[in-house]
């Protein structure tokens, strides 16, 4: 028998979650992801709402873990997934545009986050760069490619306050950052200096500067099923390499 491990958030143990896992935000999102595109879903904590699925998808084992919403919430489970054994995760979540040419419903994936968030002063890591893992970013670049879905590459901030964000986004759209989120620096960072593989794609929901903000559309609705079906693909891709 191995070691039972006790951990604070997630009730799992080593076994239940599989070495790739998906994360959103959103347990309702998870729950989506598992009971209409993974075989055989089972879950494996609902604690503290952290809702958790493993099932497979095309023969590959994958979790689905939600991560709750900002970077300190969302770092708390990734130390727990690292700790469980997993070693490739994409975050799939929404985003708020600040370009003006990104509409409501288009793909974004990072290729860097702005840490305009706390966490890695936490984590002394201010001056490492918050990045995605470079082959994560590539395979669900080729998979939006696959699929011929339209998509923006590009620097992204991650924000501590979604009220706030308002304030920041004219000043950092004319610095080059294409949209806002709250959890994808610190899942970069912490993934860099555990070693596990993180990347990124997001929905935007509407455009923080040019548009309404947190739309509920089936245009937003579609993009995220369109962003799910990415990342399970781009899982497939990196299972294949």
């Amino acid at each position: 028998m191995g070691k039972h491990l006790k951990l604070h958030h997630l009730k799992c143990q080593p076994g239940d979650l599989a070495e790739y896992a998906l994360l959103p935000g959103d347990p309702n999102r998870t729950r989506i992801i598992a009971q209409e595109y993974l075989d055989s879903p089972r879950m494996v904590n609902e604690f503290r709402g952290l809702l958790s699925y493993t099932g497979t998808y095309a023969g590959i084992p994958i979790s689905v873990v939600t991560t709750g919403m900002g970077s300190p919430s969302a770092s708390i489970v990734l130390e727990e997934l690292n700790i469980l054994g997993v070693k490739t995760v994409i975050r799939v979540g929404t985003c708020g545009a600040v370009k003006r040419d990104i509409p409501p419903g288009r793909i974004v994936i990072p290729n860097g986050a702005v840490p305009l968030c706390g966490i890695l002063t936490a984590y002394e890591l201010e001056p490492l760069p918050p990045v995605p893992d470079f082959t994560v970013l590539k395979t669900l670049v080729e998979a939006a490619t696959f699929f011929e879905i339209e998509y923006t590459v590009g620097i992204i901030g991650t924000s501590d306050a979604f009220y706030g964000e308002v304030r920041q986004a004219k000043t950092w759209e004319d610095k080059g950052v294409v949209a806002f989120e709250m959890e994808c620096a610190g899942l970069f960072a912490l993934g860099l200096v555990k070693g596990l593989k993180v990347g990124a794609i997001l929905a935007t929901t509407g455009n923080i500067l040019y548009g309404e903000q947190v739309m509920e559309t089936e245009v937003t609705a579609r993009a995220i099923r369109d962003e799910i079906r990415i990342a399970l693909e781009a899982v497939k891709l990196l299972e294949n390499l």
